[in-house]
């Protein structure tokens, strides 16, 4: 063993009269380890909910989405696709992509008895709906039927419409509006039979959205036939959205095309669950920070008493280096111990509540029964390296501030 692991381990830990330091040590390491552990649990609770939330959106919303860009020199057009079909085989011509289908989104106003309701209108097949939609997981009750007269709507909106399978809905568009305003014309109507009620575990769904035909979604957006507003791709991996999206993105104009993935289509959401995150590391590792504050001081002590060691080392014909590097391998052994004490500590914590669930939610307003947790070995790399690296570089001052003692002047009164 080399003299200076051997000194800086005496150092850290000595048990005679210098009992001050290493009671310092011993803090700094606990201090240490639970900020690292604090850390780890709380990026892998972020890592958590940001899986649950991907999961409900990407099960239910496609995996990529074309939209038709408005025409800027007249307003008045709506922005559609025209040529579905053929754009639909260029998108599926590429080896990611699983399947793509043609659909119609647009505002409508729901009317049962006298409670109107303002939702989201997706006209799309059954057969579609079954190709790039989760909705056919998320029926709770009859089935996903989207013929000409057929309209599917979610839960929460069934409930506020006090609706039932069987019920008929009057669909109003506000297409036309300005001519309604000012001739006398009747809005776009249709009636429609709900066929079925779906629930995707998203209360913004469940309340707003609605399925019906495309046929019926035309007609109420006054659309040509076998347009569409939206051309809506799944594929087979959904970590490489951004891959696809960028190559459909090359195929097609951008002044008449949108091409967004699904982190696009919710960019709002995670960007302030992003800034949350940092924003909880940034507070965390300040509990690291204290921590190599602390091994900063302890070494600092450790050099002040030890000056006298110091001279005689040097005087013996100890290098310089040899003497910067005791302390600075002192810093690198307590941070060593906190860091991997903390990484343990934080990977026991995370495996029991996956394996336990622990820490309870309440089912009645979260949709998940215990707070979600999702271990990756990335977080534990950055973290650790992190608090590693912090220590040590506490540990440098102090280490030069050894080197640097004059033998002589250490000596003098010996």
């Amino acid at each position: 063993m080399r003299y200076e692991y051997f000194l800086a381990r005496r150092y850290a830990f000595s048990k005679r009269r210098e009992n001050f330091i290493t009671i310092i040590s011993i803090i700094s390491i606990t201090g240490l380890a639970v900020g690292t552990a604090a850390l780890i649990i709380v990026l892998s609770v972020f890592n958590g909910f940001s899986s649950v939330v991907t999961d409900i959106y990407v099960s239910f919303d496609p995996h990529v989405r074309v939209s038709a860009v408005a025409d800027s020199s007249n307003t008045s057009d709506r922005a559609v696709i025209t040529n579905a079909d053929s754009l639909i085989r260029s998108v599926k011509s590429i080896p990611d992509v699983r399947s793509a289908a043609a659909a119609i989104h647009g505002k409508a106003v729901l009317v049962h008895y006298t409670l109107p309701k303002v939702v989201d209108l997706t006209g799309i097949s059954s057969a579609d709906a079954f190709a790039v939609s989760g909705l056919a997981k998320c029926m709770q009750s009859g089935k996903l039927a989207l013929d000409s007269d057929d309209i599917v709507l979610g839960q929460i909106l069934a409930d506020e419409l006090a609706v039932q399978l069987g019920d008929t809905l009057a669909v109003y568009s506000p297409t036309g509006l300005e001519r309604i305003l000012t001739e006398p014309i009747a809005p776009r109507e249709r009636r429609l039979i709900v066929r079925g009620i779906f629930a995707a575990n998203n209360r913004d769904y469940d309340a707003t959205n609605v399925y019906t035909s495309p046929e019926v979604a035309r007609e109420l957006f006054d659309l040509p036939s076998a347009a569409a507003t939206t051309i809506d791709i799944k594929v087979t991996d959904i970590h490489g959205a951004n891959d696809v999206k960028e190559k459909i993105a090359t195929m097609l104009p951008v002044s008449k095309y949108a091409v967004q993935s699904w982190y696009d289509l919710h960019t709002e959401l995670y960007s302030v669950m992003e800034i949350e995150r940092w924003v909880a590391y940034i507070i965390l590792f300040l509990i690291v920070a204290v921590a190599a504050f602390n091994i900063f001081s302890s070494l600092s002590l450790t050099v002040f008493e030890k000056q006298r060691d110091i001279g005689l080392l040097r005087a013996l014909g100890t290098p310089v280096k040899g003497i910067r590097n005791i302390y600075l391998f002192e810093g690198m052994l307590i941070g060593g111990i906190g860091t991997l004490s903390g990484c343990l500590l934080g990977l026991i914590v995370i495996l029991l509540q996956l394996k336990f669930g622990f820490f309870k939610l309440d089912v009645s307003v979260y949709i998940i029964p215990a707070l979600p947790v999702e271990l990756r070995w990335t977080d534990f790399l950055s973290v650790g390296l992190g608090s590693f690296a912090l220590t040590t570089f506490c540990s440098l001052f102090p280490s030069r501030k050894a080197a640097a003692v004059e033998p002589a002047q250490a000596l003098r009164w010996e």
